[in-house]
This record gives structure tokens, C-alpha cells and sequence, in this order.
């Protein structure tokens, strides 16, 4: 071996001793094993796990302040949830999220931490005989969050609790084709929805309405939801469910 190999190769060596030396200080072994029986937490044991993320923009009519003046409550808000089926049918839920909003004319608010949970049943699902041309299956579920939300109104910080449940009735129909390109299934859902915000400082001045919407079962675990609820006024929003 040439004088030239001989100072390369040492080179070489002693510049990845150092680099191992250096990193041994907070190296830790990164192979991992796939093997599912090798880990703490299988899939399998996740399956009542869900997740999800929505928007909503959201209008109400409420009585605000102490003179009970009408005003509307305009809300933009973003929300996470985790879900846990502590029956198959049975799924408790916690919210986390933020929003923003504006009371009348009032400046709008800066945003503001919003925090809930809930449950929803899965009441009924039964599949339609045929001959039926379009849907396949009907659901009944029922479900009841309350969410602690809040902004800032003028000079003075503004917070309210909201306490809603929904009754839907869904009409499924399990598509055909390659589902390379469409859904496995599209829900179009709807029902009547109770909703009533309170606090010292404001109030809802209706409180029954109209839920609807439709549902893109791209899989089984993996859905995308669009939903309108129509009180006095409209609130529009979308999301993404996930189910492990």
C-alpha cells in the first residue's frame, strides 16, 4: 500500500473514531422491530381509538349584557378530538381547540382556547331490502357535547358554555366501481339539534334547529364530513375522522 492509501485511509479512520466519539455521548439504537408481537401497544388494541379535526365558521342570534340588546355571535374555530369507544356502540370524546370571535359590531376578538367533550351512540343500523335503486343501509345516532368558549368584547373578556346534542337520521349507499376513484360509501344524514349557549354575559335566543349533512366513507377508518346547522342563523363547517 502506497505512503498516499496509508494517510488516506488513516485519515479516514481517525475522522470516524472522532464522529463516534462524538456521538456517543447521545447516540441511542435506532433499529426497531417488525415484529408486531415485540411492542407494548399493538394495533389491534387501538381499534377504539379516533380522531379528528373540523372547522366550522358559525353564526347565532344571542341576548348580550345586561340590557338583553339582540345581537349575532360570529365564530371561526378550528377543533381536534380524540375518541374512545367504551362500548362498540358507545364513544366518549374530549375537544380541544381555538376560535375566534365577534360579537355585533364589536371588534373582533383575539383567539381564545376552546375546550369540551362528549359522547355519541350509534342508536341503528339496518340494511334496506331490496329492491331499494339507491341506498343501502339506514342510521340512527345520537350525540351531546358541551364546550367551554370565550373572546374578547370591547374592553372586557367575554366567555360562555355551550351544551348541544343532535338526533340524526342517515341514508348510506355503498358504491360500486373502483375505489381507486370514488368512496366506499356516502352517507346523506340529517335531524333536529338542540343547542343553547350561556353565561353572565350572553345568552342564545334559539335554541332548536335543523342539522344535515353528508359523509365520504373513503375507507372503513377514513371519512370526510361537510354539515350545515340552520337556527336563526346558518353555521357551515367540514372535517376529517380517522378510526384506528
Amino acid at each position: 500500500m502506497s505512503r498516499m492509501k496509508k494517510t488516506t485511509f488513516t485519515s479516514v479512520a481517525i475522522a470516524i473514531a472522532v464522529i463516534a466519539n462524538t456521538l456517543s455521548a447521545w447516540a441511542i439504537p435506532l433499529a426497531s422491530s417488525n415484529i408486531p408481537f415485540d411492542y407494548l401497544v399493538r394495533g389491534r388494541d387501538l381499534s377504539r381509538l379516533s380522531v379528528g379535526v373540523y372547522g366550522f365558521q358559525a353564526k347565532r342570534g344571542i341576548s348580550y349584557d345586561a340590557t338583553g340588546q339582540s345581537e349575532t355571535l360570529d365564530t371561526s374555530r378550528t377543533q381536534a378530538y380524540l375518541g374512545v369507544d367504551v362500548l362498540r356502540w358507545l364513544t366518549l370524546y374530549g375537544i380541544a381547540g381555538n376560535s375566534e370571535s365577534q360579537i355585533g359590531d364589536y371588534d373582533k376578538g383575539g383567539s381564545q382556547g376552546e375546550f369540551g367533550f362528549g359522547f355519541r351512540i350509534n342508536l341503528l343500523h339496518h340494511f334496506i331490502r331490496e329492491p331499494v335503486p339507491l341506498e343501502d343501509v339506514v342510521r340512527l345516532n345520537f350525540a351531546t357535547q358541551y364546550l367551554f368558549s370565550g373572546t374578547d368584547s370591547g374592553l372586557s373578556s367575554v366567555s360562555w358554555n355551550e351544551l348541544s346534542s343532535a338526533l340524526t337520521f342517515a341514508l348510506v349507499n355503498h358504491t360500486d366501481g373502483n375505489k381507486f376513484f370514488s368512496p366506499e360509501s356516502i352517507a346523506i344524514y340529517a335531524g333536529p339539534i338542540f343547542s343553547i349557549l350561556a353565561s353572565s354575559d350572553l345568552e342564545s335566543e334559539d335554541n332548536m334547529g335543523v342539522l344535515g349533512g353528508i359523509e365520504f366513507f373513503f375507507t372503513d377508518t377514513f371519512t370526510a364530513d361537510l354539515q350545515v346547522q340552520m337556527f336563526e342563523e346558518s353555521t357551515v363547517g367540514a372535517g376529517f375522522n380517522f378510526r384506528f
